[in-house]
């Protein structure tokens, strides 16, 4: 695995990130914008990692623009966002999501949320129990690497596990204007529908013993009421509905020996709402073990899965009438 040759330029992205996190206006003031960003013309290659004030809280993400990148030409983005407890290197570790970048041409980026945790809903976080703006955060983030970077702004991308599953589906749920289609892993839409909400693709990928977020609800996280009505199926079920699906019901079910895949397909906009559900897999869907959480031990190529259904869709594509 070649992703670690970088750590050789960790001297010198500590320079980048110490000018870039710190950048001031012209009064004098703190950083409050893209526009006060240094512009960087070759990236190429390049894993720092940048910092920036968010609402009186340092805040940081990696950028990873892998030497496959044709930067004459506007790229793919996707943002990967750990689960609760864990750091974004964890995440990048644990999904490899690096490799995928360096296969296929598209730049990384992994968020480093408050007390290694998101505020995606109800559920069980500290950046959740202060109520901090979190959708607002990765909406900056974009912005800032879309100034640095030649990014295809019809194909944002957002994947993320647990913790970050849940923030990817709320940011979709409030931001559908921004990103192309999302698929992450092992938690549920939190919030209610927002009516801002226009159609997007969603894939959902979720291990059928998962002891954390049950699989078929969420009422570990009770006395929280809403948790009775969050499982993998109801999520489908709710997507499709946001989605504009013609059918009651999932119309389409590819099963295989080690995980099905169950779908709406007659959608508003071209879009699908999607379950992979893994037969043998716990919390943790991916081929790599984390701590307690064992991975599926190469049986099933999750981030793979996750990338073939994203890298379809994307913003420009024709709406139906």
């Amino acid at each position: 695995m070649q992703r670690r040759a970088v750590a050789s330029l960790f001297s010198l992205l500590l320079l980048v990130v110490t000018f870039s996190g710190c950048i001031a206006g012209g009064d004098g003031g703190s950083d409050d914008g893209a526009s006060d960003m240094p512009t960087v013309d070759d990236f190429q290659g390049m894993d720092y990692i940048e910092c920036m004030d968010h609402e009186d809280m340092e805040r940081c993400w990696n950028v990873f623009v892998p030497k496959t990148v044709d930067l004459s030409q506007e790229v793919p983005m996707v943002i990967d966002l750990h689960g609760n407890t864990l750091t974004m290197q964890n995440q990048r570790d644990l999904s490899e999501f690096d490799d995928l970048a360096e296969e296929n041409g598209f730049i990384g980026v992994w968020p480093q949320g408050y007390d290694n945790s998101w505020n995606s809903g109800y559920c069980c976080s500290t950046a959740g129990e202060l109520g901090l703006n979190d959708t607002g955060l990765i909406l900056e983030i974009i912005d800032r690497v879309v100034f640095n970077h030649s990014i295809d702004e019809s194909r944002i991308y957002l994947t993320g596990w647990s913790n970050g599953c849940s923030l990817s589906q709320k940011l979709a749920n409030d931001h559908s204007d921004v990103f192309a289609a999302i698929a992450c892993m092992s938690y549920y839409l939190l919030d209610d529908p927002s009516p801002q909400y226009s159609p997007i693709p969603i894939m959902e990928i979720h291990g059928l013993e998962d002891q954390i977020i049950l699989y078929s609800n969420d009422a570990i996280h009770l006395p929280n009421m809403d948790a009775q009505k969050h499982g993998a199926l109801q999520n489908l079920q709710q997507w499709g509905q946001m989605n504009g699906c013609e059918d009651k019901t999932p119309d389409s079910h590819s099963p295989t020996v080690f995980y099905s895949v169950q779908s709406y397909t007659n959608c508003a906009n071209n879009t699908v709402a999607s379950l992979v559900t893994i037969y043998a897999a716990d919390h943790n869907p991916y081929e790599e073990s984390y701590d307690i959480f064992p991975g599926n031990g190469g049986t099933v190529d999750t981030n793979g899965i996750a990338w073939e259904f994203l890298s379809q869709f994307s913003k420009d594509l024709e709406p139906e009438e």
